[in-house]
């Protein structure tokens, strides 16, 4: 049907509505040809495709030319782009045409699972401090003469007071770091500020493990952002590398214009155990830990690369790691550059 012609017919009202409220719509007839697509679909759809393809488009639309009725179906998808979770809905309209619209619940899915994983995160983490602090308190009750184990059993208890306040902080700052993605003005910041600050607050963990800490080249790129979450960021990676750094070695923070790609790097280097490769694609995961004894033993979250990486994503940058066992560790903190001058 011709452009004019389907704008004359029936079809015509249709898709002046659909138009209006513009997504991803697209008409087809009951043997899949294409009579409309909108400029979403279109550029998710197969280029210059004639006939609908896409099998959960076309599952719903069959099943909705079946029934003659409407048909809405959630569907997780791989083949449209950055859509991820939808609904697809299918009307017949004027007994010729099929009529599709997706509603994108790609974020509102993930939001859904980080909130889910979150809360089973946190509930799993805090069982054992929690059961510490009851088994303690039992023991102080049953040796209230004997000052000695009362000191002891007491000082335990603060140790596991300490370690569950640090669990405590690093799952709120986790939640803000995931939820910095809403769309609210940010200033614009110096990267060279960022890392002054990161590297004065891990000063005194560096010297207190005999790490020496050195800031190298430095550029003067300009990024928009938060600056007290990227330098926590930051900060979570040179604590990091300070920590599986033997004494006397050396961790470094460098950064790195790419004018080209139109970001900045922060690259932090170290000379610690490293990381082997089956585990360097999990390191960010939340409470994944490559040595789950030391960690616990160290007092170790699980949390702070976490927090690096939703830093990163929520400022539309990114975050990586290459490394080798026994040879170190780099850490390459990336965002887009910004060319407006600071506030």
């Amino acid at each position: 049907m011709a452009r004019s012609e389907v704008a004359r017919s029936p079809l015509g009202h249709v898709l002046a509505t659909v138009r209006a409220f513009g997504g991803f719509t697209v008409v087809i007839t009951n043997n899949r040809r294409i009579v409309y697509a909108s400029e979403l679909a279109r550029s998710l759809l197969p280029r210059d495709a004639s006939r609908l393809i896409h099998p959960e488009l076309v599952a719903v639309a069959t099943e909705a030319w079946k029934e003659r009725d409407l048909i809405s179906r959630a569907r997780a998808v791989s083949s449209l782009g950055p859509l991820r979770n939808v609904v697809i809905q299918a009307a017949v309209v004027e007994r010729r045409w099929i009529l599709l619209s997706v509603i994108d619940r790609t974020e509102e899915v993930r939001a859904a699972q980080m909130r889910h994983d979150f809360v089973s995160n946190l509930r799993h983490e805090l069982r054992t401090p929690v059961t510490s602090i009851g088994l303690i308190a039992q023991a102080l009750n049953s040796c209230a003469g004997d000052q000695a184990a009362v000191e002891q059993f007491a000082g335990r208890l603060g140790d596991v007071a300490a370690r569950l306040e640090q669990l405590v902080d690093g799952m709120l700052a986790l939640s803000q770091a995931q939820d910095q993605t809403a769309n609210r003005p940010l200033p614009i910041v110096r990267v060279s500020d960022l890392m002054e600050r990161a590297a004065y607050q891990a000063l005194e963990t560096a010297r207190s493990k005999g790490v020496k800490l050195r800031t190298k080249k430095r550029t003067e790129a300009r990024v928009r952002g938060d600056a007290e979450a990227l330098v926590t960021a930051l900060e979570n990676l040179l604590a990091n590398a300070i920590h599986y750094s033997p004494k006397g070695s050396r961790v470094s923070m460098s950064s790195v214009l790419d004018e080209a790609e139109g970001t900045v790097s922060v690259h932090i280097v170290d000379q610690g155990i490293g990381i082997a490769a089956e585990d360097q694609g999990r390191v960010f995961e939340r409470f994944y830990r490559t040595d789950q004894a030391r960690s616990h033993r160290s007092g170790g979250t699980g949390l702070g690369l976490a927090i690096v990486k939703h830093t990163a994503l929520s400022h539309g940058g990114s975050v990586a790691v290459d490394s080798q066992p026994g040879s170190g560790s780099i850490f390459t903190f990336t965002l887009p550059i910004c060319s407006e001058e600071p506030n």
